[in-house]
């Protein structure tokens, strides 16, 4: 923990000087009024500029936006922006105008970003108008005009919240993310490697270790891709899922994979395979485990939450790395208690014949890991003959054709039966073209589907989007979604496949962003709507932002966040 400590406070000194501002620090905004009207006035921070389309004023609910003199702009990547300052008059005739019983509710919105590349979080800010003595009194209320989103109000807590309860908060939050699938694929990569290191002498201390070492690091890589994702703006477990990167971890599950069969001389240069060992197998070294733990949490479970965004926000609006980072490594270390139980449980694996049955059962795991990797590149029915292939050689090695003589071998057996029928399924429904693991000789399911599917439209860039939400007369749906993201699968076969959720996005035009390449495209449309990762929705009426939905949700809860 010392050293985690010591690696944030180096971060943030290293950025301390950077130029990040907070939000209040970049836009100060004052208000003033006399009998001449209300003015309005946002001070700009150096090398910090507002978006003139972002700013909006209404009262009681009149866009009076259009009414208003804008000082002189200029022109960044297409948009005009301004620098310095803005000071937008509202005369005292244009209020009259829109002012009954001399009170009205005035609402103020704006956006902007720094040349630095760091954009902020959109403000909206209330006042309550009233007229006394021919001056309207401006007077600032908490409530903001338009409902947080989730990841806004986790980061607002983050910077007004103490310290200790932040990070309990964040701990929750992870405890939380543990019920969901972004850790589920982590749970057989490190059951298989305690399987690897304790098949001589199983310890339940050893195992525990183990396990710690190996959240830790993968609570290090979420703090650690946290921090740079938030003072970068990149997207870095998107840029790790480049195919020639799921290759390559794709073939390290399949080298793992054969040396728990016990053939890895025969398959690797012996240099590899002794540094393989050593790291990775040797009795003392835990180099190979600390390094698997902090690539699974970038490449096999990339996850993007409310709690996940709320802290990438924070650290985006603020600067500050120390606490958004140690709250992302607070929370990751939350998702990982179930880990750690896996480890508890390490002492249960005894020495004796049977651990060749486990080692060959761990060797499959790993490589149905690695097919499960291929599934972000690989076409459905491919993964589907792969998974069957898997299948028939794992019910061969684990007893199909071993003799009967107990119940027990009768039940093994009966159940090797029943995998080797289910896998030759999965490779005849591959090879005719089905995608369903659960129906694999449902040859018309693709079909089906799309009878009852949502019909998303793709847009590729700005310019498209921009299009479609202008020539759209209904409210718009954008989603943000990518092959390697399996909450994204969950959305699309859960979710979206609910008939009230249908019937609702039925009012909807529906857009779709694939982020899966990490283009220039994706990473300026992930950028101006700062989107840190899919899946994330977002709704707008009439062009405009209304609210977001960041991470899985089932259909009920998405029903209920609809804006």
């Amino acid at each position: 923990m010392r050293f985690l400590a010591v690696f944030f406070i180096f971060l943030n000194l290293a950025f301390a000087n950077n130029g990040v501002l907070s939000l209040n620090e970049a836009f100060k905004l004052n208000t003033h009024s006399n009998n001449q009207g209300i003015f309005l006035k946002i001070n700009l921070a150096d090398r910090i500029y507002l978006y003139k389309d972002q700013v909006k004023v209404e009262l009681d609910s009149n866009d009076i936006t259009s009414l208003l003199n804008f000082p002189q702009t200029q022109t960044r990547e297409n948009k005009e922006v301004i620098f310095s300052q803005l000071e937008l008059f509202i005369p005292q005739l244009l209020l009259d105008d829109f002012v009954k019983n001399n009170k009205a509710k005035l609402s103020l919105a704006y956006q902007g970003c720094s040349e630095e590349g760091l954009c902020y979080r959109p403000v909206y800010v209330n006042y309550e108008l009233n007229k006394q003595n021919g001056i309207y009194a401006i007077k600032s209320t908490k409530d903001q005009f338009k409902k947080q989103n989730e990841d806004e109000q986790i980061a607002n807590d983050l910077s007004t919240q103490n310290i200790f309860i932040t990070l309990l908060t964040f701990f929750g939050y992870g405890l939380l993310l543990a019920l969901t699938p972004c850790i589920l694929p982590m749970i057989p990569i490190l059951s298989s490697l305690i399987a690897m290191k304790l098949k001589d002498k199983p310890s339940k201390k050893y195992s525990f270790y183990l396990s710690f070492i190996y959240v830790f690091f993968m609570s290090l890589a979420y703090a650690i891709a946290g921090a740079l994702v938030g003072l970068a703006g990149a997207n870095v477990q998107g840029l790790l899922q480049q195919p020639w990167i799921i290759i390559t971890f794709a073939a390290i599950f399949v080298l793992l994979s054969l040396s728990m069969f016990g053939l890895y001389e025969l398959q690797l240069p012996l240099n590899f395979q002794n540094f393989i060992n050593k790291k990775i197998e040797g009795k003392n070294g835990v180099f190979g485990i600390a390094i698997m733990g902090f690539l699974s949490a970038l490449i096999v479970g990339p996850c993007v939450a409310a709690p996940l965004a709320g802290a990438l926000l924070y650290i985006t609006n603020s600067g500050d790395v120390f606490l958004g980072g140690l709250s992302l490594f607070v929370m990751s270390f939350g998702m990982g208690m179930p880990l750690l139980l896996i480890g508890l449980g390490g002492s249960f694996l005894k020495s004796g014949a049977w651990m060749l049955k486990i080692k060959i059962f761990f060797g499959f795991i790993m490589l149905i890991m690695a097919v499960w990797m291929l599934e972000r590149i690989l076409s459905a029915n491919v993964i589907l003959m792969l998974y069957g292939l898997i299948g028939v050689f794992f019910a061969s090695f684990m007893g199909l054709f071993d003799e009967a003589k107990t119940n027990f071998d009768k039940f093994k057996k009966a159940s090797m039966i029943l995998i080797l029928a289910y896998s030759l399924s999965l490779i005849l429904g591959g090879s005719m073209g089905s995608k369903s693991l659960l129906k694999p000789l449902e040859f018309n399911l693709a079909s089906k589907e799309n009878n009852s599917s949502l019909s998303f439209k793709t847009i590729k860039n700005l310019k498209e989007l921009k299009q479609e939400l202008q020539n759209s007369t209904k409210p718009v749906m954008l989603e943000f979604t990518a092959t390697w993201c399996e909450n994204c699968k969950l959305l699309e076969e859960y979710t979206f496949t609910d008939t009230k959720v249908q019937n609702l996005l039925a009012n909807y035009t529906l857009l779709k962003a694939d982020v899966t390449h990490n283009s220039q495209e994706d990473l300026a449309l992930m950028k101006e709507f700062g989107v840190f990762g899919p899946p994330v929705m977002i709704f707008f009426n009439k062009g405009e932002e209304k609210g977001r939905i960041i991470g899985y949700v089932d259909a009920n809860d998405f029903l209920s966040k609809v804006p």
